[in-house]
């Protein structure tokens, strides 16, 4: 006798982990590694007419500029443990820093195919600037998913992670971005593959990351994998609903029914329990567990908080009750679920389970009223209901 197992869905929090953050993939320090662009090309001097010592003192006072606009736009480090090594930050040319900036321009305008195109093209030139390399791939990257193509999103992701020119925070951002699109071409393995490098590099413990990887663990069936991390990220956050469900919903489906229970009955302990499926969650861990008397207390402490409500599911699931009292030789449980069952049924299969114990119980007249009940709610097998009917006695 068992219920039925509930499937693990991405939780809330992750769901906005795999929203594409390539909006927000470079306001960190690669927007200051962005302005050194803008800053090569639009703030050199104009004019040619300045004497020497002018255009040094011109010079100097633009890179102060410049030095006062990246440190202002300095972003902390966000993976201060990461092992790469970043990168040093090259100069970009006058004639470079025009495409760019050109690009860019295209790319805010939402001229996404233009921005592929002349991405292409300027790498296909043979440049040997991998910071260049990578702010370009990366504005590819968020072009190409902006026009719904995920696979040539991936590729540009890809080229930006291989070109290896950004610094960690825009490097690790990508791949993270990276290893959302694979998910959601349904590469699994190979965005496990790197969320595990984006994990591994940066000592990160950020939550989406390691929720990702759960989520990913229970997309290529290694629940109880992926139920430790959801039950990581629990530890850390533990009136956290929805990751308490998910981490529920793995263990059960790696039939680890008692460290499901234990995650519940805790939750349950501490009033965390508001919503019918979470305290349905719990019977149905009990029930697969043979654990009927929990079982029936959840269900009861539901019903009565106004959680679960009304319906087929709680006919079913009293009728589950019923059963087992009905193995234990307990008729008047027996009946007491099953009337339970009657009354929120929207078929009739728990009336006529209930008229057929009342007949063994020679109680006649309430076994036919429930034998018609059952037939004018439907029943699988309207000849059990008027067998019943048939019987001499009762009324």
């Amino acid at each position: 006798m068992t219920a039925s197992a509930f499937r693990v869905l991405p939780r809330t929090a992750l769901n906005a982990a795999i929203a594409l953050l390539i909006g927000s993939a470079f306001a960190g320090s690669a927007v200051a590694q962005d302005s050194e662009i803008g800053d090569e090309y639009d703030d050199k001097p104009k004019s040619g007419s300045m004497s020497g010592s002018a255009a040094a003192a011109a010079e100097r006072a633009r890179q102060r500029k410049a030095e006062a606009k990246n440190k202002a736009n300095t972003q902390p480090p966000q993976y201060p443990q990461a092992t790469r090594t970043e990168p040093a930050k090259q100069p970009v040319s006058g004639k470079d820093a025009k495409t760019a900036n050109a690009i860019q321009a295209d790319y805010d305008a939402k001229k996404y195919a233009d921005v592929l195109s002349k991405v292409d093209a300027f790498t296909a030139a043979g440049s040997t600037n991998t910071y260049l390399q990578s702010y370009l791939y990366q504005l590819a990257a968020s072009a190409a998913t902006s026009m719904d193509d995920n696979a040539k999103g991936a590729e540009y992701f890809k080229k930006t992670i291989d070109a290896n020119g950004l610094d960690n925070n825009g490097h690790y951002q990508i791949m993270f971005n990276y290893a959302i699109t694979l998910n959601q071409l349904d590469r699994s393995a190979d965005a496990l593959a790197t969320i595990d490098r984006f994990l591994n590099e940066t000592k990160s413990e950020k939550t989406e990351a390691i929720a990702l990887k759960a989520y990913l663990l229970s997309q290529l069936d290694r629940p109880a994998e992926g139920a430790a991390l959801y039950e990581k990220i629990l530890a850390a956050n533990p009136t956290d609903r929805s990751v308490l469900m998910n981490a529920v919903a793995l263990y059960q489906q790696a039939d680890n029914f008692d460290k499901a229970n234990a995650l519940l009955e805790d939750a349950r302990k501490q009033g965390l329990l508001t919503d019918g499926k979470e305290y349905r969650a719990l019977f149905v861990g009990y029930i697969n567990a043979e654990k009927y008397a929990q079982a029936q207390a959840v269900l009861e402490e539901g019903v009565a908080k106004g959680a679960i409500k009304p319906s087929q599911t709680l006919a079913n699931d009293y009728s589950i009750i019923a059963q087992s009292y009905y193995a234990d030789d307990k008729v008047p449980q027996t009946i007491d679920f099953y009337s339970r069952a009657s009354k929120v049924a929207t078929d009739g299969e728990a009336s006529l389970n209930l008229a057929k114990v009342l007949r063994n119980e020679d109680r006649l007249s309430e076994a036919k009223a429930a034998a018609r009940e059952a037939l004018a709610k439907g029943v699988k097998k309207p000849k059990d209901a008027n067998d019943i009917l048939a019987l001499p006695g009762g009324k």
